[in-house]
């Protein structure tokens, strides 16, 4: 009988899940047919592929940047990462990376329309989940070298030698919790902006028929 209600509930839990992830989607597709939400789509997701790409192989680039290269060497190092953008699509890694900026993109996009139409409660509770699944995105892909020496030396103290080997396995281990935080993120504010467009269409619809 228990476990009877235990399995009702995950039943329960899970099928809103996916009504919740169906509006969340018919949302987003309403949302990129309006020009200007998808023109802050499309910026978004080419500044965060631009800067995930910037860091991809470290802090080589940034460096580059930081010494005493002429400035047009230096154009020439910020150019080259268009090129990265899309040497993206020929591995793993670069796919992960495009789908997180993806997925980053998205909730920049959802976080202006439910600002704009006063849903700020919800604004502000997905701006910082989603930040944190950024920060976590950057630190474990964006630059894999920078997350690993931001994560060995507090690791050192514990895992002793092994430190670099569980930096890696916890820099795995935060890209998937980073992917698990933006969907998260997106599937809630996509739904809220659902609600607010269904509940915008009726009182228009309401207006429409008492005139």
């Amino acid at each position: 009988m228990v476990f009877r209600k235990i399995g009702k509930k995950i039943y329960n839990l899970v099928t809103t899940a996916i009504d919740r992830a169906k509006f969340a989607v018919s949302s987003i597709w309403m949302l990129l047919k309006r020009p200007k939400y998808l023109a802050s789509f499309l910026v978004s997701l080419f500044v965060f592929l631009y800067i995930l790409s910037f860091f991809k192989d470290g802090s080589g680039n940034w460096l580059l940047l930081c010494s005493n290269l002429s400035f047009g060497a230096k154009l020439e190092v910020l150019g080259r990462v268009c090129v990265k953008i899309l040497d993206n699509f020929t591995d793993l890694y670069g796919i992960l990376i495009i789908l997180m900026s993806i997925l980053q993109a998205l909730t920049i996009m959802l976080l202006i329309f439910t600002w704009r139409n006063r849903e700020k409660d919800h604004a502000i509770d997905g701006a910082s989940t989603g930040g944190i699944g950024a920060i976590f995105g950057f630190i474990a892909l964006g630059c894999p070298t920078c997350g690993i020496s931001i994560l060995a030396p507090l690791l050192t103290a514990v895992a002793g030698t092994g430190a670099m080997a569980a930096a890696e396995g916890i820099s795995k281990a935060l890209i998937v919790l980073a992917f698990i935080l933006l969907i998260y993120t997106v599937i809630k504010l996509g739904y809220v902006s659902f609600v607010t467009m269904s509940a915008k269409k009726y009182k228009e619809k309401k207006h429409a028929k008492s005139r």
